[in-house]
């Protein structure tokens, strides 16, 4: 029976929960199982509201074999606002049973034919099977640079995975660790690449005020793309209790905001146990970024974090992050754009690195 693309409705709840069955039968964790409310938690769809998701299905008959979430946001692009979708969370019923392996290609193509210009961002790596999948339908995609600042060198030895994938790496890390070199190492590399500002003032913020619409209106202008960040948007996004937005200023004249998350991992795949800070989502004019990546930083080691990181695309921001004693790894954060989208970026070599794009976007910063 083929395969029909059609939107997420109450009396397909049931068949849902039928499909997240069979996935968690075949070892599929909870994390990527298809919501099983037909309204979204997250940014549901609302009168006037411009930011929000609505959900597909692929339905065989009375079945769902799998489906897909479509964000609407937004974006500042080369001097104009225009919308954008963010194809999200393409789930099939395929990665436990093969007569399904073709749905994830019937959905993606669904997807493109209603949203031409769209990106998909995250994704874990080049070598997942979605951003293979875009590449072969001729996507463009780009790893947006991860960065990273150690605050307990010792704990981080510790815990940090890529030094621990084998024995003789995790000896040398624990040598490191209880020698007090790595501490000395770490923590020098750090200072020799720190270009100091002065006189910052980093506030916390309960929400985002009508100085954040005039920041956003002064700002855009220096970026070739950008999701909006107004205030409406960013108190949409960031209204949770988990999301610690902080303000930067000098000499009484705000600079920019940031927006940080302060996690305790528990055995994280890559971070281990290890008190986690993140940067998911700045802005401020290009020059003042290195101000606020030093503001958002100071108040992060000043909560007590082990390690602080964030994935930066615009030159202005990375180029803050390593003058902030940030090092560079690998990325398993990637951007990917539609070839409609692609257009509307051309030449996107060029361009990529104008765009402002971070854990903010997309997804926002889960798994953070």
């Amino acid at each position: 029976m083929a395969i029909a693309i059609q939107p997420y409705t109450p009396d397909l709840v049931p068949a849902v929960k039928a499909l997240n069955s069979r996935l968690a039968a075949g070892g599929v964790v909870r994390e990527f199982h298809f919501p099983e409310s037909s309204v979204p938690e997250w940014l549901p769809k609302l009168p006037g509201r411009r930011l929000y998701q609505e959900y597909f299905l692929a339905v065989e008959g009375e079945a769902v074999r799998g489906g897909y979430i479509v964000k609407y946001q937004d974006f500042w692009i080369n001097g104009e606002n225009r919308p954008l979708a963010f194809y999200r969370l393409p789930l099939s019923e395929g990665i436990v049973n093969r007569a399904y392996t073709s749905v994830g290609v019937v959905m993606l193509r669904s997807a493109l034919a209603r949203q031409p210009v769209m990106f998909a961002l995250g994704m874990g790596g080049m070598h997942n099977p979605l951003p293979q999948m875009l590449t072969a339908l001729r996507w463009a995609l780009r790893e947006v640079p991860f960065y990273f600042r150690v605050h307990h060198p010792g704990r981080f030895l510790r815990n940090i995975a890529p030094l621990r994938r084998d024995a003789a790496r995790r000896l040398l890390a624990s040598l490191a660790a209880l020698s007090g070199t790595g501490w000395l190492g770490i923590k020098a590399a750090q200072r020799l690449r720190t270009r100091a500002i002065s006189g910052l003032q980093v506030e916390r913020i309960e929400s985002f005020g009508s100085w954040a619409d005039e920041l956003w209106q002064r700002c855009a202008r220096n970026y070739f793309a950008s999701a909006v960040r107004d205030s409406a948007t960013l108190n949409l996004l960031y209204g949770e209790e988990k999301y610690l937005c902080v303000r930067v200023s000098r000499a009484s004249q705000l600079l920019g905001w940031a927006v940080v998350l302060d996690t305790q991992m528990r055995q994280n795949k890559y971070f281990g146990d290890l008190r986690l800070g993140s940067i998911a989502d700045c802005l401020a004019a290009p020059a003042d970024a290195l101000a606020v990546i030093q503001g958002a930083t100071e108040f992060l080691d000043q909560r007590g974090v082990d390690l602080i990181i964030s994935n930066q695309a615009h030159h202005a921001w990375s180029s803050a992050l390593r003058s902030s004693g940030y090092f560079t790894g690998p990325s398993n954060f990637i951007f990917a754009a539609s070839q409609g989208l692609a257009k509307v970026l051309s030449p996107l070599e060029q361009n990529f690195s104008q765009l402002h794009l971070n854990r903010g976007d997309g997804d926002g910063p889960i798994n953070l």
